[in-house]
Formats: structure tokens, sequence, C-alpha cells
């Protein structure tokens, strides 16, 4: 489980502004700079490295005219800037506030000139003094010169003690991002942080003392119980956090395109040792990640004690909830509503004494061919008899239901795995449906003394078989936390059986001969960090140009203009 996902930030109150100058600081001023802190922020990549990136993505997508066009419009907005060097923001505390100052590099001598350019826009230049120049039309912006650099701000007094070399504060993020976010939590004054949460609890109370709150019928304890713990995740990440990091990078050489979600940790805090205990992750359950899948997921972590409290206390709010569901649904006669809340409490006991276990282990697949699913997913639990007797208490309650699906159970074995079936059938209306799962959907539930695995589909109990062979072979078998990789062309292949399309046509073409069809996301844990990547496969933007040249053909031979509905 990613931990990132389980924390939120206050987003800073500043104002985020673009332009242009060149002065230099005087030798104290540049002393200040040095020890200048930011809280926050914001790296764009040089001018050169996002034209580059423009033509790599159009040559990629088959679109390269359409690519030297943008890079013409791009390089004449953004003439006067120095393209070699990257543009940014950043946002240090002051006063109680956020004070947002944006830098861009200059060629020498060209701010005036540019200035000048978009008078129109920015309105006329006016000398404000100290070597600053106000901009105006409706809201005010101020530029000073500086080394090279043109800084912005909001008010005059952000523009004193600024940075010799504000490149300096975005690091390495230039290099590896066209565009990225970082907040340094520890720079944040205590007051702040503390105004923040403050601010969040008084949120949290005046929507669950609101009119929306009571129409929706919210139970205010069990919300203020979740809210707690939000809050608490929050004040944890504010009091042990190090660095939030959010990048969007093109890749030429890697040929991919990449959001990253990372955090880190002050060492020997508790997050820090949650980080590291993720580090070392292993699955018993690789079998899920089947070569030929459309899609493939894995989950592996440990929990810690905090986890598994806040866990506790989410499960008894999910169960009364959904025991509430149960009262309230028209769908449920009133003589089986007491029989299935009965289930509940078994359920929940097995999903909490898992977690509590201390381990997390498992993952999910689909298996795509023409007019043909299967899926499979399931994992380690604690007590597998125990959900085996949960499952003959579903089937002596659903004797009696009219149109109930047919539970066999102990239909056969794999390894120490009893094999329990379900069978509902599919209507004779239901004709996409009979086509690609049969005429009845088979459901296997697998369980063996510490696992549970559930196949479905056309080929439910091939699927099976392959994914606990699999997984036998590769016990404790080193993985990321967590793992999902979607496969396009098996999913367009299936896609273009039910319905012939000639954009999907031209895709799976195109992915046939370049291949890299995956999304991949993938958590790394280290012992005080942890990043989530998402990534795009060179291939699927080539499919996406293919797909938007189809759809053009498309309406030229409809005779219908571009954009046209």
């Amino acid at each position: 489980m990613t931990l990132l996902h389980r924390y939120v930030f206050v987003r800073p109150r500043a104002l985020a502004l673009v332009a242009a100058v060149v002065l230099c600081l005087s030798p104290l001023a540049a002393v200040i700079a040095q020890e200048l802190k930011p809280v926050a922020v914001v790296s764009i990549a040089s001018v050169k490295e996002i034209l580059n990136d423009i033509g790599y993505v159009t040559r990629v997508a088959g679109m390269p005219d359409q690519g030297d066009s943008i890079r013409f419009l791009v390089s004449a907005y953004v003439s006067g800037i120095d393209r070699e060097r990257p543009i940014g923001l950043y946002f240090v505390p002051q006063a109680g506030e956020f004070r947002a100052v944006a830098f861009v590099p200059m060629e020498d001598k060209r701010l005036a000139e540019m200035l000048e350019r978009y008078r129109e826009l920015l309105g006329e230049a006016k000398d404000a003094g100290d070597g600053v120049q106000q901009l105006g039309r409706g809201r005010t912006v101020f530029v000073k010169e500086q080394a090279g650099w043109a800084f912005f701000a909001e008010n005059k007094e952000f523009l004193s003690g600024l940075p010799a070399d504000p490149a300096t504060l975005l690091g390495d993020l230039p290099k590896n991002y066209n565009i990225a976010v970082k907040l340094f939590v520890q720079n944040i004054p205590p007051e702040l942080r503390r105004t923040g949460i403050d601010e969040l609890k008084l949120g949290i109370a005046r929507f669950l003392d609101s009119d929306a709150a009571r129409k929706n019928n919210i139970d205010r304890d069990q919300a203020q119980q979740l809210s707690k713990m939000y809050v608490g995740n929050l004040e944890k990440l504010l009091t042990e956090g190090d660095e939030l990091m959010i990048g969007i990078g093109i890749n030429e050489t890697a040929k991919n395109i990449v959001l990253d979600i990372a955090g880190s940790a002050l060492a020997d805090t508790s997050l820090a040792r949650t980080m590291a205990l993720q580090a070392d992750a292993k699955t018993n359950f690789a079998g899920f990640a089947l070569s030929d899948a459309a899609v493939a997921m894995s989950l592996a972590s440990k929990t810690t004690p905090e986890d598994i409290a806040q866990v506790r206390e989410a499960l008894k709010a999910y169960r009364t909830q959904i025991a509430k569901l149960i009262d309230d649904s028209p769908d449920i006669p009133a003589n089986k509503r007491e029989a299935i809340k009965g289930l509940l409490g078994p359920l929940f006991d097995v999903i909490g004494k898992t977690v509590e276990s201390g381990r997390l282990d498992g993952g999910a697949t689909v298996l795509l061919l023409p007019k043909s699913l299967s899926f499979a997913f399931g994992g380690t639990v604690v007590d597998g008899p125990a959900v085996e007797k949960l499952l003959i208490q579903i089937a002596d309650l659903a004797k009696d239901v009219p149109n109930a699906p047919k539970l066999q159970l102990n239909v056969g074995t794999i390894g120490d795995m009893k094999l329990n079936r379900l069978t509902a059938p599919i209507p004779d209306h239901s004709r996409e449906a009979r086509e690609i799962l049969g005429d009845n959907l088979d459901i296997i539930v697998g369980i063996g003394p510490k696992s549970v695995v559930v196949s479905g589909g056309r080929n439910a109990e091939g699927l099976l078989k392959s994914v606990l062979d699999k997984s036998a072979q590769e016990r404790e078998k080193a993985i990321s936390p967590f793992q999902l990789t979607v496969g396009l062309l098996p999913i367009l292949r299936f896609s273009q059986s039910i319905d012939d399309n000639s954009i999907v046509k031209r895709m799976i073409t195109s992915l046939e001969q370049g291949g890299s069809d995956q999304i991949n996301i993938i958590s790394q844990a280290a012992p005080q960090s942890n990043t989530t990547r998402i990534e795009i496969q060179e291939g699927i933007i080539r499919a996406g140009g293919e797909a938007a040249k189809q759809e053009a053909a498309n309406r030229a031979g409809a005779g219908l203009p571009r954009g046209a509905q």
C-alpha cells in the first residue's frame, strides 16, 4: 500500500506569477538569499528541454508536422527567455502567510523588449523604485531584474533578499521532470502547521453540523472517529515528514512518460520506520503476474501497530454502515436481513485478524482473449476454515431464494486448496455477455488453510490453476509493495472481437508492430522514502496518434469538419 496515499497536506495560499528581469544583488543581499528556506518550489524544465520533448512526443505519435508548428509557436512566445535554464517558483513563509516569487531566466537585456511586446496583456511597466517595475492590467504584478533572472511577485516587498541563483532551489527537478512540485515539510513554521490542522478540524466539524450531513444520514460518531484518524495522519506527516514531491517527465531515452509521487521522512521517526518496513516486500502470490494478462496487480506490505489500530476503527465503521444499508434496502426481504447481517461479524473478523497478522499479501489478474474474459483475485487470510464456514452459511441462506446462483461446495482440490463453484445462468437476452462468458457465469472459490483465491469467467478453473502453480514455484518472491500493470494490446483485441472498429483496428496494428503497450503503476520503498511511479510506455503514445489520424480520416470520409459531433 502506498504510504503517501494515507496522508493529505494543506495547499499554501499564495499567488503564482510568471515573467523576467536582470540586476545584480549586493553582497549583503546574496548572504541573505543563501539562507532562503522555501516551503515549496515549482520547477519547469528549460525551454530547450520542453521543445525537444514536444518534438519527441509528436514524432512518436506520427504527427511531426504538428509538432514543428507547436514548437514554432512556443518559440515565438518565449523569445527573450534563456532556453538553457529552468523556470521556477518558490514559496517562503512570512508574517503568517506564504509569499510566492516566480523566476524566469533571461537572455542579456531582453526583459524590456519582452515587456514591451506584451504590453497589451501585462500593462505598461512603471518604475516602482529600488529596481522594481510595476505591471498592471487588473491585478498588479511587480518584476525585478537580477543577475540574468526576472523575478515576479504580487507585492514589491517580496522582491527583496532574492537568491543569486534561484535554480539551485530546484535541485535535480528540472533534469528529471518537465514540471514538478516539491514541498519541504520541515520548513513550514510550526504555527502555520497548527493553523492548517485547526482549520481542517473546524471544516470537518462544520460539515458534520450541516444540512448536507443530516440529509445523507451520516453517522456523526463514526464520522468523527474516522476524521480523527485522518487528521492524526496529517499531523504525523507534518511532524515527521521531510519532503513531498510530484513530478511529470517525458523521457526520450527511456521511451516513456512518467508521473512520480514521492515522499520522505525524518530519520528515527515512526513514519521512517513504516517506510523501511515495506522495503523488503515478498509475496507468495506471484502467479497473478501472468505475462499474457491484460491487467495484473500485486500487493505485499507489512502493517504496523498504528495501521492495525486505524484499520480496526475503520472496519467497525464500515460494518455499521453496511448493516444500515441492509436494513434500508428494499431489495432484501425483511425476513432475511438479520441473517445476512449475521454474516458480517465472521466476515469482518477474518479481515481484521488478517490485518492484525502484520502482513498483507495478494493480487489480482484479468485475462482477455477474443470474446473471452477470465479473472482471478485473492491472497493471504489468517483463518481459511473460517472463510469456508462462512461460505457454507451463505449457501444455506441462499437455498430458498428464487433465482439465486447455485453454490456447490467441495467440488475438487488443487494442492491443499478446496474448490467451491458458484454458477449463475446468464439470461438469453444478454447476448454479448453470453458470447464472452458462456451460458453461465462460473466462479470458483478456492480456500486453503491460510489463503483464499477466487476465479471466474470462461476459463475460471484453468486460470486458477495457472495462478496457483506459478505462485507455488515462486514462493517468497521479492516484489514492489504495490504494482499494477495494464496491457493495452489485449484490451484492444478483446474490444475488437466484440465490436469491429476502424480506430481500434489501427491502434492494434500499431501496437503489434511496435510493442510497448503497458501502463505501469509501481510503488518503491526505501528506509526513509517511498515513491509511486505511473509510467506510460511509448507504444501507447504511438497508438494514440494512430487513433487520432483514423478518427480524422473517418470524419473526412463522412464529410464532417474536425471537432464536429
